[in-house]
């Protein structure tokens, strides 16, 4: 098994960061990786961190360690993108450990470092995720409703009357209108693949960060800053050159938008991997073709970012006579990005709205309790032993009793809690009693 022999710090690590909504499945290359990038004292601090933002006095208190001494650390960890730390307007700073994606996966790559050996890494992060025979961290990221990102449309791909329903989080442009701050650094994807020997065509950079996600990578030197014409520079060029733009799966203050090319890009990978498999992940809107006016040339087939598309054979239509083929798409897997309407010569793709919205969680408290509770993880965050502040209580159960009905069975059976059972079965949200079980 891959943790026999490990140094009991780095499974120590492990363990904590699998307890995470996004986990981190224990393999050999894993814990190579976490040798790579931490050091033993690293370990013991990280692996003290609660799973909610804390002073450097609470992570103190459960490493060990004297504050001044946990502080330390936790700041060595910011400028390594294994940490974030977050200023409060008081001037005292929080912090919270990342994840391995999206999180130090991503930040350990996201500029040109002396400090560690890159390519080695780069090369472990590609084994953990591409050798596994089961795909498993694959299956933990896409076989669940709330995916780590979510496609938005190329709004050009749109009809006016269709252009008028998208929701302002569904367009990129008014993502960047909202933000109020911008950041810039290297795509981690296209990185690591030059690392690999495989060099995109597009830019390395361009992976845009927005709101305190762009102000905690500018200050941990981990992106530059840009502005506003600068990150709408990029969505332009991204579209033109048939990048997936995959957001921060929030509607509220989102805090990336990535760029992605299908060479490249680990999350499209991972979903074409498990097309068998996957939950839908969509931008709400899906490719559909006339069948009259398309002319079976397969362009569309060709740069599909997850190759949903494909041809059957068919007759020749009025205004395609000589045409031997059609495209077909499949509904259930297209993205909704609108790259392939970008080639279509003859008008033949319109992108619709799918019918019933998928819906996106409104912010990064609500995804987090969605992604824990669809993994098997909601007691991580409620149960981490510490007491949780009023406000973080607040924050939790107020998604906990949001929840669809079936959503609200998972969690009791998940929480074993008779205090969550009575909270979700016996109020509504204005606090009134409703079928109080006597037991209770």
């Amino acid at each position: 098994m891959a943790h026999l022999g490990m140094k009991p710090a780095y499974l120590a690590l492990q363990q904590r960061l699998d307890r995470m909504p996004i986990g981190a499945p224990p393999r050999r290359e894993f814990f190579e990786l976490l040798e790579t990038l931490f050091s033993e004292e690293d370990c013991r601090v990280a692996a003290a961190m609660p799973m909610i933002p804390s002073s450097a006095a609470k992570v103190a208190r459960r490493a060990g360690l004297s504050e001044d001494a946990c502080r330390r650390v936790l700041e060595s960890l910011v400028p390594r993108g294994l940490v974030v730390d977050l200023p409060r307007p008081d001037g005292s700073v929080l912090y919270h450990l990342n994840p391995a994606v999206i999180g130090f996966f991503e930040f350990t790559m996201m500029r040109v470092r002396d400090d560690i050996d890159q390519k080695h890494a780069a090369q472990l992060m590609v084994r953990y995720l591409h050798d596994d025979p089961s795909l498993g961290f694959f299956r933990m990221v896409a076989e669940a409703d709330t995916f780590l990102a979510r496609p938005l449309v190329h709004e050009d791909a749109l009809e006016p009357e269709v252009e008028s329903q998208v929701l302002d989080y569904e367009r990129a442009s008014a993502i960047i209108e909202s933000a109020v701050s911008f950041g810039e650094g290297l795509c981690h994807c296209r990185h690591v693949k030059e690392h690999l020997g495989a060099p995109c065509r597009l830019p390395r950079d361009m992976c845009l960060s927005l709101g305190f996600g762009a102000d905690y990578l500018v200050r941990a030197g981990l992106a530059r800053r840009i502005d506003k014409a600068r990150a709408l520079e990029v969505l332009a060029f991204a579209r033109e050159h048939d990048m997936v733009q995959m957001a921060d799966n929030v509607q509220h203050r989102p805090t990336f938008i990535c760029n992605c090319c299908a060479c490249c890009c680990e999350m499209l990978h991972g979903l074409r991997a498990l097309s068998d498999t996957r939950r839908l992940v969509t931008s709400n809107y899906v490719a559909t073709i006339d069948l009259e006016r398309c002319n079976g040339c397969g362009r569309c087939e060709k740069v599909c970012p997850v190759r949903v598309i494909d041809r059957v054979p068919a007759a020749g239509s009025r205004s395609q006579p000589r045409r031997r083929s059609v495209a077909r798409v499949n509904g259930a897997l297209c993205l909704g990005c609108g790259v392939c309407h970008r080639h279509c010569q003859s008008g033949a793709i319109r992108l619709s709205p799918i019918g019933e919205r998928v819906l996106t969680p409104k912010n990064a408290i609500e995804k987090m309790v969605l992604q824990a509770l669809e993994r098997g993880k909601l007691q991580h965050l409620l149960f981490d032993g510490q007491a949780l502040s009023h406000r973080a209580l607040n924050l939790f159960f107020g998604v906990l009793l949001s929840l669809p009905p079936a959503k609200k069975v998972l969690a009791r059976r998940q929480l074993r809690s008779r205090f969550v059972r009575l909270l979700l079965e016996g109020f509504s949200r204005t606090g009134r009693a409703k079928n109080v079980p006597r037991e209770l």
